[in-house]
């Protein structure tokens, strides 16, 4: 989901309103966003992975894939 598609923007609208914000300040403080390219480079690297150094459950962020407890 993006925040500028038909689903994440009335997500933004509101939460920028619940926290008085524009939504130009409440989409600076997300960072930059994840897309369709990031993902896809990242499930390769995860697919190519050797399996017994992955994780059992990662995040993926526009900061890559982190591996989760």
């Amino acid at each position: 989901m993006t925040p500028f598609g038909d689903v994440g923007r009335p997500g933004v609208r509101a939460y920028a309103a619940l926290g008085g914000q524009i939504e130009e300040a409440y989409l600076l403080q997300l960072g930059e966003l994840l897309t369709l390219e990031m993902a896809a480079f990242a499930l390769v690297d995860l697919v190519r992975a050797d399996p017994a150094t992955t994780a059992r459950a990662y995040l993926l962020t526009a900061a890559g894939l982190h591996k989760l407890p």
